[in-house]
C-alpha cells in the first residue's frame, strides 16, 4: 500500500464544499467522499505507507499528544521539510487513513463546523500556521522541531512542548521555530527555568518567545552556538521571576 495523496484539483473541491459536506465529517468512515464525489480521490505517492497505530485511548484526547507525535514522526520521518508541507499529502492522510483519529482528537463528531473541519483537515490558515493545525500535520512538525538526536533520549523536548497544547500553538507558530537548532536551546532553557523552581505559565512563555525574537534582531540566531542561546533564555527567566517576586512583594506592603 503506498502513502495517498489528493490531487490539488480534487482537494480544491472537497474544500469549496465543505458547507454542503460538513455533516458527512460525523460519519464513521469516509465512504460518503466517493459517493458525493463519483469517483476515488486519492491518488497513490511513491512512498509505501508505514504501519502508524495512534493512540485514541484517553478521554481527554490532547493527553495522547506526546504519543502520537512520536508515532507519527518515527514513522514518516524519511519525508523532507518541502514534502512535509505539502497540504495534499496530510489532507489525504487526515481524509484516508486516519479519519477516526482526526474525529477523536479534533471532536469532529460534535464539532463538524465549517471551520473545525478547514483548520484540523486541510490547510486552513497561512503556511506556517496551517502545519500546526492540521491534525496529522502537526504531530509530524511538532516532532521534526523538537527530536534531539544528540540526546540518548531524542523526544525529551518534544514531551515538554506537548504537556500543553498552547505550547505547541505558542513555540512552533513564531519564526525563531524555522531552525530546530534554535528551538531546541530555547526549550531546554525553559525546562531547566522549571527545574529551578521558576514556574512557566503560558504568558511567561509568551514573554520568552519575545526575548527570542529581541535576541534575533540583534543577532543572526542560526549563528550563535546553542549553549549561548540557552543561557540567555534561562537567564531571562530568572529576571523575569526576580521581577515577579518584588511585585508580589510591593502589593503585600501596600495592603
Amino acid at each position: 500500500m503506498m502513502m495517498p495523496f489528493l490531487k490539488t484539483d480534487d482537494m480544491n473541491t472537497v474544500k469549496s464544499n465543505v458547507s454542503s459536506f460538513a455533516d458527512h465529517f460525523a460519519e464513521d468512515d469516509n465512504t460518503w467522499l466517493q459517493k458525493e464525489l463519483g469517483r476515488n480521490i486519492f491518488s497513490d505517492s511513491k512512498f509505501p505507507m508505514p504501519q502508524v497505530s495512534l493512540d485514541m485511548s484517553n478521554d481527554v484526547p490532547d493527553k495522547t499528544d506526546p504519543v502520537n507525535v512520536q508515532a507519527v514522526y518515527n514513522a514518516f520521518q524519511f519525508l523532507s521539510d518541502s514534502q512535509a508541507s505539502d497540504e495534499r499529502l496530510w489532507s489525504a492522510l487526515c481524509l484516508g487513513p486516519f479519519w477516526t483519529y482526526v474525529q477523536y482528537r479534533w471532536k469532529v463528531r460534535k464539532n463538524h463546523s465549517k471551520e473545525n473541519i478547514l483548520q484540523h483537515y486541510f490547510f486552513g490558515f497561512g503556511a506556517r500556521r496551517s502545519l500546526t493545525r492540521n491534525a496529522m500535520s502537526r504531530l509530524w512538525w511538532t516532532g521534526r522541531l523538537t527530536y534531539d538526536k544528540t540526546d540518548s533520549d531524542p523526544y525529551h523536548l518534544t514531551r515538554f512542548v506537548t504537556q500543553n497544547a498552547r505550547f505547541i500553538v505558542d513555540i512552533l507558530e513564531r519564526n525563531t521555530a524555522n531552525n530546530p537548532e534554535v528551538l531546541r536551546p530555547f526549550i531546554q532553557a525553559v525546562i531547566d527555568a522549571q527545574n529551578r523552581g521558576i514556574p512557566v505559565s503560558s504568558e511567561r512563555m509568551r514573554d520568552l518567545e519575545i526575548y527570542l525574537d529581541e535576541l534575533g534582531g540583534i543577532y543572526i540566531l542560526d549563528c550563535l552556538p546553542e549553549q549561548k542561546i540557552h543561557d540567555r533564555i534561562l537567564k531571562k527567566a530568572e529576571e523575569l521571576a526576580k521581577k515577579d517576586e518584588k511585585a508580589t512583594d510591593t502589593e503585600d506592603i501596600n495592603k
